[in-house]
């Protein structure tokens, strides 16, 4: 007998994208809850793309994982379902929108 087992993520939410003026960010799902976090700034002022994180019920945020300075998508950060996301720029204080990874 053989088992087979999916991820309870429905494939159109592999990957979400975010931005904001100046960032650009996508999480695209791994496996198990998992995500990476990935982020680009093509603007070249000093400021980076960096994702923060807010945890399932909680109020405040915080900065997770590498800035990216370039306008080359890096890797950023692994993320984790049930907790809200967001692109921001570093010195800046402009953010995108908020996904909350399924």
């Amino acid at each position: 007998m053989v088992v087979l087992a999916f991820a309870a993520v429905p494939a159109q939410a592999a990957v979400i994208s975010k931005s904001t003026t100046g960032a650009a960010g996508r999480a695209v799902y791994i496996k198990n809850g998992d995500w990476d976090l990935f982020a680009r700034d093509p603007l070249t002022d000093g400021h980076c793309a960096r994702w923060q994180e807010r945890a399932p019920g909680g109020s405040s945020w915080s900065w997770k994982g590498n800035s990216i300075c370039t306008s080359s998508e890096g890797w950023a950060a692994f993320a984790r379902s049930g907790y809200s996301y967001r692109i921001c720029r570093t010195g800046i204080g402009n953010c995108s929108s908020v996904a909350t990874l399924p």
